[in-house]
């Protein structure tokens, strides 16, 4: 297994039978190759049954190897011996992201790990978010840990990649987006009825927070109230997942 401090390095592989069922069928990626250290798995494993149909469809090619090689190209230990060489993540152009009018759009800035940004966009997905925005530099690069910390939610949802801020938030403004940030300077509660669609919600990673940039296009900031005093940010994941529900709360029907 590779060490710890190589979690956060690009990785080119999909661990884990979920991951790769859900790039093959998304074809959110490109897939060079699939192995699979244990051959009797085939006929076991109903998942893994399946990657190898829709493998063959797609002339993917299926190896079987050896356990030592995947122990030698993975992060995790579910794998269940079972990886696949992936290609970068496709996005999506911003107009499409933007070009619809009641949407729940998001963007991640300054996180600091793959498994925050996993856990932050697995609570978006579950929550209903509509399209991620991620800067150039990203965490998608480290395909092993962000899909299975996802859970495959990096992979099923819309994601668009901004070159820059001004330009990002201007061009959400003319499609009729409101910008809300997180951010502690704001005495608005998050509860607030400020998270209507369509939403263009910016959250902060917890050192860096939130670019000057996107809290000075903010139509709101609001923030998370604490329990008691305490000095430190939540996660990124956290913060992100207490106000992605709360989105879906805000704009239930009914």
């Amino acid at each position: 297994m590779k060490k710890e401090k190589l979690k956060e390095m690009p990785s080119s592989f999909a661990e884990g039978a979920i991951s790769i069922l859900t790039i093959l069928e998304t074809g959110s990626r490109p897939i060079e190759e699939i192995f699979l250290s244990n051959p009797d798995k085939l006929k076991s494993d109903r998942k893994i049954s399946r990657i190898k149909r829709l493998a063959d469809e797609k002339n993917i090619p299926f190896t079987f190897c050896s356990e030592k090689f995947v122990e030698e190209n993975t992060v995790g230990s579910t794998h269940g011996g079972l990886i696949a060489v992936v290609g970068e993540r496709n996005y999506v152009p911003l107009e499409k992201v933007f070009d619809k009018k009641d949407s729940f759009v998001c963007l991640i800035d300054g996180i600091e790990d793959p498994y925050n940004f996993a856990y932050s966009v697995r609570s978006l997905y579950a929550a209903g978010v509509d399209s991620i925005i991620l800067s150039a530099r990203n965490w998608m690069s480290a395909a092993g840990v962000c899909i299975r910390g996802s859970a495959g939610a990096t992979e099923l949802v819309d994601c668009a990649v901004y070159d820059d801020k001004e330009e990002l938030v201007a061009f959400a403004k003319k499609q009729g987006y409101k910008i809300v940030c997180a951010d502690i300077e704001t005495d608005t509660p998050y509860t607030a009825p400020v998270l209507k669609k369509p939403l263009f919600l910016i959250v902060g990673g917890e050192k860096r927070g939130i670019s000057r940039t996107f809290l000075d296009a903010a139509d709101f900031t609001v923030k998370i109230d604490y329990g008691r005093d305490f000095d430190m940010s939540l996660t990124a994941a956290s913060a992100t997942s207490i106000l992605a529900f709360e989105v879906l709360r805000q704009n239930k029907k009914g």
